[in-house]
């Protein structure tokens, strides 16, 4: 009986469709959005943050073609153009990257912010983290870390690097930020 009303259901269907075009869309990966509104939970550090979209689903995202010191573990001098390997430098890197991530929480506790995917770069890194772009207010976070020499660019491919790279060499120049640790040596 049951297997009956599947059949006739689907015979009904077949005759009410018969001569219409159903258009089927397929979400590919090439289809993806590139950019993300989301809300931000959480700074872990100066480049990576935890998010949660509109659905509620929540992603760790790791700030796409920066680098700033390290909180959780030590940064290695040798990683920072010109800062002395030494106590000093040590000590100088480790605040710098504290005050990274209190500039990144500050600006970014609680805000909306826009994702911007790379067309370039990879879009997702190690530790499984999603690499972009954050644009608070319409202007590139990521950037702004840079050219006040929180963070230095990531040596990586992706679309923005010349122009970070312009202003890193602007910071470097200006002694900002961390860059301020190479007077030590």
């Amino acid at each position: 009986m049951r297997r009956s009303v599947v059949l006739l259901v689907l015979c009904c269907l077949g005759v009410g469709l018969a001569g219409c075009s159903v258009d089927v869309v397929v979400q590919t990966p090439d289809a993806a959005p590139s950019s993300y509104n989301v809300t931000v939970t959480h700074a872990v550090d100066g480049d990576t943050i935890d998010v949660r979209y509109a659905n509620g689903s929540t992603e760790r995202v790791r700030l796409i073609g920066i680098d700033t010191p390290e909180v959780h573990v030590e940064t290695e001098p040798e990683d920072w153009a010109g800062i002395p390997d030494s106590e000093g430098g040590r000590r100088c890197l480790r605040n710098a990257g504290e005050n990274a991530s209190a500039y990144v929480e500050e600006v970014l506790a609680g805000r909306s912010v826009r994702l911007e995917l790379d067309s370039v770069g990879d879009t997702w890194g190690s530790y499984d983290r999603l690499l972009a772009y954050v644009y608070v207010d319409g202007e590139n976070l990521n950037y702004r870390l840079v050219a006040e020499g929180y963070a230095a660019v990531y040596p990586t491919e992706f679309e923005q690097r010349d122009r970070f790279e312009a202003a890193e060499d602007e910071a470097i120049d200006a002694n900002a930020g961390t860059w301020a640790c190479r007077r030590l040596g």
